[in-house]
């Protein structure tokens, strides 16, 4: 079924429920009877350690990429007019860092998004803004312009635009000297915690976070809008394009480049799955300097993909910095538990996405700009 989706449509949903007061039985809340991964909603295997996050290139002559196949969420973005995106890349903990690269440029949309996971951001520089918003929240990162060779390292021939690159191991060589932990801080932590037994029996409590991502292993999910939801591309802008294909088999989505060929991850040389697309639209604009692009992340409309099923949904930030999500109906929703790619558009209509079924059907109808 193909529906037109605006702004003005995904503001009245949410307000209809943000307004109505209504309650939402535990069948469609997320299950906190147990911890579990905040990012892929499946088992904790990391309990009180904090979130990893590492920007890294991805222009299109960016072909060799580290760590994109294992990261739990990848995060993409247009933050700068007229250029390329970057993928943030989200691990649950430092230690579950493989080797991750080319590390790039910091940036603060990816660390507001993250910041209800008390992340660790890893990045090689950083704009103004990046740095206003570390600096405000006196946060600290792993910058490879800081530590250089101490935790990062690259090719000796790529000296003029070097393929930096790290790895869990070589940040936790340097978390001491910086006054960095690997730790969740308990007080900054979510009011809820995970209880564990040591080596004499005794329950330890460890601060968990909330979900950034609600997610349920088998969540109550509403009839999708669309079936069949083969092939997914994104436009960010002139020099950059995003696409998936769906794997029946796997079950999962693959990553592709912008000429179709499929986004390896240089450490495997397989190809980035997900189990969730979430698309989703969020107006832009240019800040002071003329160039980096400001997102409202208060609300809007989108789309998720899952299983070969698409839905179109409504999005806000909840009080954690963690996404809410509603159907078409208005009905709070949980995502299927997995691997998840977010992508913020600039746009309230979504005409930057194309969705066709296995037979090349167009999936997705869109107003007018």
């Amino acid at each position: 079924m193909k529906r037109i989706w605006t702004r003005a449509a995904a503001a009245a949903a949410l307000c209809a429920v943000l307004l109505s007061g209504c309650s939402f039985s535990s069948e469609i809340l997320s299950d906190h009877s147990a911890p579990s991964d905040p990012l892929t909603g499946q088992a904790l295997q990391y309990p009180g350690e904090r979130a990893a996050a590492v920007v890294i290139d991805n222009a299109p002559a960016s072909t060799v990429q580290w760590g994109i196949g294992s990261a739990s969420v990848v995060l993409e973005a247009q933050t700068e007019a007229d250029a390329p995106t970057s993928l943030c890349l989200a691990y649950p903990a430092v230690s579950a860092m493989p080797t991750v690269g080319p590390v790039t440029l910091g940036q603060d949309l990816y660390w507001r998004l993250l910041s209800g996971q008390q992340v660790l951001p890893v990045q090689r520089g950083a704009g103004q803004f990046a740095r206003n918003y570390l600096d405000y929240y006196n946060l600290r990162a792993v910058d490879a312009l800081e530590v250089g060779r101490n935790a990062f390292t690259c090719d000796a021939d790529w000296s003029s635009a070097p393929l930096w690159r790290t790895s869990g191991k070589a940040v936790l060589g340097v978390l001491d000297s910086l006054n960095l932990s690997s730790q969740l801080d308990e007080l900054a932590a979510s009011a809820s915690s995970a209880v564990t037994s040591d080596s004499t029996g005794a329950d330890t409590v460890l601060p968990t976070l909330p979900a950034l991502l609600p997610q349920k292993a088998e969540p109550r999910l509403p009839e999708p809008d669309a079936e069949d939801a083969a092939a997914v591309q994104m436009h960010f802008g002139t020099q950059s394009t995003t696409a998936f294909a769906y794997s029946a088999e796997s079950g999962t989505y693959g990553m592709l480049h912008a000429d179709g060929t499929a986004q390896l991850d240089a450490n495997t040389g397989t190809q980035a799955q997900f189990d969730n697309l979430l698309i989703l639209f969020s107006s832009s604009t240019l800040r002071d300097d003329g160039r980096t692009l400001d997102y409202d992340l208060t609300l809007g409309g989108g789309v998720w993909l899952n299983g070969g099923r698409l839905w179109h949904i409504t999005w806000t930030q909840g009080t954690d910095s963690t996404f809410l999500f509603y159907d078409s109906d208005g009905r709070q929703l949980s995502l299927c538990t997995g691997r998840s790619y977010l992508a913020l558009v600039s746009s309230v209509t979504g005409d930057e996405l194309a969705v066709q079924s296995s037979a090349g059907e167009e999936l997705l109808a869109h107003a007018a700009a």
